[in-house]
């Protein structure tokens, strides 16, 4: 087994470690990230949904979705 097979073995037996339940409390973790990124911008640029998606490297239109989604 070369060195590139053996580290791809050692990622996939990590992987084996992780349960349903961690993977769950990490999509809830970038959640989080992704709402105080958002509220951040927002009060940044004083509520200016334009200005907060082109800090956030998003379109407006995105933003306002998610602002929607969070109820933020």
């Amino acid at each position: 087994m070369n060195s590139e097979q053996n580290e791809q073995q050692v990622l996939w037996d990590a992987l084996d470690y992780f349960e349903l339940k961690e993977l769950e409390s990490l999509d809830q973790e970038v959640r989080n990230l992704e709402q105080e990124r958002i509220t951040d911008a927002l009060c940044i640029h004083e509520g200016n949904r334009s200005k907060a998606a082109k800090t956030l490297g998003i379109g407006r239109t995105l933003l306002i979705h998610k602002i929607k989604k969070y109820n933020l």
